[in-house]
């Protein structure tokens, strides 16, 4: 039986999502355990929460491999008095090593925005802004073409079922909607981008309220949240692990980790 590491599994997500494709800000790869851990069993998830890391305990897994990084910002000390040092504490004492792969993997082609159009059903999908630095193209935000375009209304329900939306916040009107452009989690700074290339729409979230005012007529703009628009890459992770590392148990996340509740 081949005997896997946590070096082997970070090795083949720098080989898909190089870390020199990540944004300056951000802070990936193995944040906590040694890359010669041994590994048997893997949990994909979108956050590192405790209730994700007693998951993870219950499952006896050894990685936790999460988009969001469970280390963001500097931290003085380490103790389970507050809930990051609460959710560290507990992975170090079990000794589960955590793997983040956050914009790296948004950059990468088969990566979060990818996914999230592959959910909608984009047929054509590119890279909506693309790069050239680095050891393989890259780039942020994903656009791509509905086989059929679908009037305004139709739009809005096919897009809430297949995100998973208990709610979505847009503003704009189109009579149909043919060429969408969407970028999972906070991408409102690509709305330009898409605009130019001929969007119909664009999707992504964390839209604040003056940015709604596009100044583009026959252009919708859609927020369906943090959570719901990276949601998905968690069991792409889990399968494209099992792929690349048969021997390997890898689970994804039974926990919804989205702290925002709706009440409607």
């Amino acid at each position: 039986m081949t005997t896997y590491t946590a070096g082997h599994i970070s090795a083949f997500f720098d080989n898909w999502a190089p870390e020199s494709t990540k944004l300056d800000y951000d802070n990936i790869g193995l944040l906590t355990g040694s890359k010669n851990k041994p590994v048997k069993k893997v949990l994909t998830c979108l956050d590192v929460t405790e209730d994700v890391v007693d998951e993870a305990l219950d499952l006896k897994c050894d990685l936790i491999v999460a988009h969001h990084p469970v280390i963001f910002k500097k931290l003085s000390r380490i103790n389970p008095d507050n809930d990051i040092g609460k959710v560290l504490y507990k992975l170090i004492s079990n000794d589960i090593a955590v793997l983040a792969v956050h914009t790296n993997l948004d950059a990468a082609r088969g990566g979060v925005s990818f996914v999230m159009a592959s959910q909608l059903s984009l047929k054509k999908n590119t890279f909506l802004t693309r790069e050239e630095n680095g050891p393989i193209p890259h780039g942020l935000g994903v656009i791509g073409e509905f086989d059929t375009k679908l009037g305004e209304s139709d739009f809005l329900e096919h897009v809430k079922i297949k995100l998973n939306c208990d709610v979505i916040r847009y503003s704009g009107s189109r009579g149909s909607i043919g060429k969408v452009a969407v970028c999972g989690g906070s991408g409102f700074s690509l709305a330009q981008s898409a605009m130019t290339l001929g969007a119909d729409a664009y999707i992504t979230s964390d839209i604040k309220y003056h940015d709604f005012f596009t100044g583009k007529t026959d252009f919708m703009l859609l927020d369906v949240g943090h959570y719901e628009s990276e949601s998905p890459i968690i069991n792409i992770m889990r399968d494209v692990l099992r792929t690349k590392f048969p021997e390997l148990i890898v689970e994804s996340t039974s926990v919804n980790t989205n702290p925002i509740q709706t009440y409607k």
